[in-house]
């Protein structure tokens, strides 16, 4: 009878670490996933010093920072550099350059990244859009000034959901480029608001 508790005990306990292995290797698979955005970030980061000489401000930020004055200008400001943000602003540019290539070639799409919390110029225009933390502000300009924006407020908190995140901006992205529904004529002269000029 000593022998049959024995074995059991013993087929019991190897279950139980079976269990438990299988269980670790799961959450270590959920942990890897959700770390891999930030990990391309900052991979990026020493592909750009190894290649470079030095830090690059943001993944490829030389390549596609350029203002456009006819168009959409989508920025991402931050502040303290932390990995979140990081993998955020990662996947806002690779959204970008993937799903709206050809507008950014043509120049009807620009990207810029701004340091709200080192540069004056960036900070004016964090005051102006309201941005307090890491986020994306997309703004519509014609011929030079603002005609309208909105601040993504839902970004850091999708930046470990690198899909759902890339849906947000496109889907707020393709709203800001189609064209404002025809509003019914009242009588009399339509009041039009004046046109924000962009803090250059």
């Amino acid at each position: 009878m000593d022998l049959k508790n024995a074995v059991a005990v013993c087929l019991i306990s190897l279950f139980s670490a079976t269990l438990v292995v299988l269980i670790a290797r799961s959450l270590d698979m959920q942990a890897a996933a959700r770390l891999e955005p930030k990990l391309d970030a900052i991979a990026e980061e020493l592909r750009a010093i190894r290649t470079g000489g030095g830090m690059a401000a943001s993944p490829g930020e030389a390549s596609a920072a350029r203002a456009v004055d006819d168009g959409l200008m989508v920025y991402y400001f931050h502040g303290v550099r932390c990995p979140t943000c990081r993998a955020a602003e990662a996947i806002a540019k690779e959204t970008l350059e993937s799903e709206y290539a050809s507008q950014l070639e043509e120049g009807q799409i620009g990207w810029k990244v701004l340091d709200y919390m080192n540069d004056a110029e960036a900070k004016a225009m964090a005051l102006d859009f309201d941005v307090t933390s890491a986020t994306l502000v997309l703004v519509k300009r014609n011929r030079g000034q603002i005609e309208t924006w909105n601040r993504l407020d839902r970004v850091l908190a999708l930046a470990d959901d690198k899909a759902a995140l890339s849906a947000y901006l496109q889907e707020e992205i393709d709203g800001m480029l189609s064209p404002p529904e025809e509003q019914p004529e009242e009588a009399g002269p339509a009041d039009e608001a004046p046109a924000i000029p962009l803090p250059e």
